[in-house]
């Protein structure tokens, strides 16, 4: 049996042998549910994403900014006939909360429903499908985004595809806590914390507060996919149109690897060219077994740089497999930007 994803082979090695797949993982996740007549409106405007357009049981990837940019949470818009949920993928679900409450006008008709959790299983690999059907559980109608499914004595929902991107096939099952999770799930292989963050990384999907903080825009962070640059006015919109039209985006999300032990590197997360400037910025770092790897921000004069320094240790880089950046803002070979901050 083949591979059932084409990873690199350090990645590969981290993870199940191919003949145990479909594997599975699971975190909590913070839920919101609108419902009203304007629910995918008033989303539409405190989003990146165009969901005015979004039908029914379609799922889009978005991102809530602050007025300067600054995402506050990476979600996935879970359209419906007059209502709409959010999977807050990273970020601060309560916050995240508060603040459509806030920005909620009596004349809107939108109703803004308490937020639960819930777990968020991700069924990883081709055959996932066919292993939630042999559950009884399928996606339906065909196409769909997501769906609504029976699960034992509740209700639980079916997304297609997994919170890693499209780089990971899969489905997602998120059902709502304290419910226990499907006894099936016993028989299948279920990755470890590290083997599921090492997927996190390799895919280039930010996480709060390493990568989701107040220091980086979505562009620099990959999301160039879940931002809808023609939508019209919403939160955010000036800026991120400026970077766009003028070439604004900086710094770039890069892959990190180092065949130096993760307890070895140096605590500083601030990363140099060879002349000793100021290049970037590590956000997360993790164990291999082969060395240490993570995610970085890396500035324009140093995108084309296939290695930077970390304290003493030189790391490498790579572009991370799921990221997506706004065209035109490839690597370049100008002079660094004289600014010593990121």
């Amino acid at each position: 049996m083949t591979a059932p994803l084409p990873f690199p082979h350090w990645l590969s090695q981290a993870l199940p042998e191919p003949g145990a797949w479909p594997v599975w993982t699971v975190r909590s996740v913070h839920l919101l549910h609108l419902t009203g007549a304007d629910s995918l409106r008033f989303l539409h405007g405190q989003t990146t994403q165009d969901l005015n357009s979004a039908p029914p049981g379609c799922l889009r990837r978005s991102c809530a900014v602050t007025a300067t940019a600054r995402p506050v949470a990476l979600l996935d818009v879970l359209a419906d006939k007059h209502a709409a949920r959010l999977v807050v993928l990273a970020g601060d679900g309560p916050a995240l909360h508060q603040r459509f409450d806030r920005y909620l006008f009596p004349a809107d008709q939108v109703t803004l429903l308490p937020m639960v959790q819930a777990q968020q299983v991700s069924v990883l690999g081709e055959a996932a499908p066919a292993l939630l059907a042999a559950e009884g559980i399928t996606m339906a109608p065909p196409g769909a985004g997501w769906c609504s499914v029976a699960e034992s004595n509740h209700q639980a929902l079916l997304l297609r595809g997994t919170d890693f991107g499209d780089g990971v096939p899969g489905l997602r099952l998120l059902v709502p806590e304290p419910h226990p999770l499907p006894p099936w799930l016993d028989h299948v292989p279920r990755l470890t914390r590290v083997q599921a963050e090492l997927l996190r990384l390799q895919q280039g999907t930010p996480a709060w507060p390493s990568e989701i903080n107040d220091a980086f825009n979505p562009f620099e962070l990959g999301l160039a996919g879940a931002v809808a640059l023609n939508k019209g006015c919403y939160l955010g919109q000036e800026v991120l149109a400026r970077l766009v039209t003028y070439d604004g985006v900086k710094q770039q999300l890069r892959l990190w690897r180092s065949c130096i032990a993760l307890g070895s590197l140096p605590e500083d997360n601030v990363l140099q060219g060879e002349d000793g400037a100021r290049a970037g910025v590590v956000t997360s770092r993790s164990a291999l077994d082969t060395g240490s790897m993570g995610l970085a921000v890396v500035r324009r004069a140093w995108l084309g740089a296939s290695t930077l320094r970390l304290g003493q240790e030189a790391i490498s880089l790579s572009l991370p497999a799921g990221a997506e950046f706004p065209a035109g803002t490839n690597p370049s070979n100008e002079p660094p930007p004289l600014e010593t901050h990121l």
